[in-house]
């Protein structure tokens, strides 16, 4: 089957390699998507063990699309109880470019109406809609007069890996974190130290990454359960093959800090719910008065950017002191990333960016600058 992976804008590149190091051969990057070909063990293994993927798709069906009549026309005649068996919800969610069909929510309806039809005609019900938690979640993408709707494998996003039980305000997604580690090249030998640790993502992602912890190790609802090609005992083998190669993470690599102690809290609230509590050192401090107990070898951090919160005016200082703190605190030689969404404020750190990656946050351009500490 062709499998269509989708990730955040600027990742594509992360997650093809990702993908080729799954075994994946010739995984083809699209916009905001990579596309592979595989089966049942395809679809396990990446929901399972992806960093950076946020859906596993499974292409149903491929149509030409001009109007709502043969967007209904396409789907109509379909099998659609295969995929949604009696008694179950479903939800599409739509991404639509096309001349006519102006709405994606009016192209999502029509879809629906051809589902329902379908399955009253063929089994006198109609399937119930339920849009914030569905059984079979399906996925709508229309680009010009070419459509596909595809089966979404992972049910619910896959940035949701399960230990944020609390978040501070604008949070990383688990997924972007991820990205831009293995951007930043991380390994499990760094010393790691994110001095605006927020809620504590970037330092439990590379936790994950160090003990070769499955980000899917703590998610309990999975789409491909419904699928009629779905196996119980290949899924867990799959899994079990997965869990197997964790390793002990070794003590004094993670350390973090925040001014705000409710951040701390709640970076400590989620450490537990990873499993990681006793293994990751955070502290209430401003990082212009913290001492990491050992002097990391990787900085990396996503400081306030003036879009959300504070104004960009009044990060100047604080942008400007995390340039002294890498030099003064970091292992020499060191590395330091930051992540931010504010170009006049990649110019306060004081250090010469030797890379500068691009991604989205959120719908915000953010660049990931890489620092050289000597």
């Amino acid at each position: 089957m062709e499998l269509v992976i989708t990730c955040g804008s600027g990742l594509e590149p992360l997650l093809a390699e990702e993908l080729i190091e799954m075994g994946f051969e010739s995984p083809k990057e699209g916009f905001r998507a990579v596309t592979v070909e595989g089966g049942m063990d395809a679809i396990y293994q990446i929901n399972y063990t992806s960093r950076i993927a946020t859906r596993v798709l499974m292409p149903l069906k491929k149509f030409r699309c001009f109007d709502d009549r043969s967007l209904y026309k396409a789907l109509k005649d379909e099998n659609w109880i295969k995929y949604i068996p009696k008694g179950k919800t479903f939800a599409i969610d739509a991404n639509v470019n096309h001349p006519t069909l102006r709405n994606s929510l009016y192209a999502a309806q029509v879809v629906k109406d051809a589902i329902c039809d379908q399955y009253r005609d063929a089994t006198g019900d109609r399937p119930a809609i339920n849009v914030k938690r569905p059984d079979v979640q399906l996925n709508l993408f229309i680009q010009g007069q070419n459509g596909i709707l595809s089966f979404d494998t992972s049910g619910t996003s896959l940035t949701r890996r399960g230990y944020r039980i609390e978040a501070v305000e604008a949070p990383i997604h688990e997924t972007l974190a991820a990205g831009l580690l293995r951007a930043a090249k991380y390994n499990k030998g760094e010393i790691l130290c994110d001095p605006c640790c927020g809620s504590g993502t970037f330092l439990i992602e590379a936790a994950l990454i160090a003990g070769q912890i499955p980000p899917g190790f703590l998610r309990t609802h999975w789409g491909f359960t419904l699928l009629p090609e779905h196996d119980p005992n290949k899924w867990l083998q799959v899994k079990n093959q997965a869990d197997s190669k964790k390793v002990p993470l070794a003590p004094g690599h993670f350390f973090g800090c925040d001014f705000n102690r409710n951040a701390v809290r709640i970076t400590k609230v989620n450490l537990k719910a990873a499993g990681l509590q006793g293994l990751i050192d955070v502290a209430v401090s401003d990082f212009k008065v913290y001492q990491p107990p050992i002097a990391p070898t990787f900085f990396i951090t996503n400081p306030p950017h003036g879009k959300r919160l504070e104004t960009e005016a009044d990060l100047i200082p604080t942008y400007r002191a995390l340039g002294d703190f890498f030099k003064e605190k970091g292992a020499k030689p060191s590395k330091a990333f930051v992540f931010t969404g504010s170009m006049p404020l990649t110019k306060e750190v004081g250090l010469a960016a030797t890379k500068r990656h691009v991604f989205d946050n959120s719908g915000v351009e953010s660049r990931l600058l890489e620092f050289d500490i000597f």
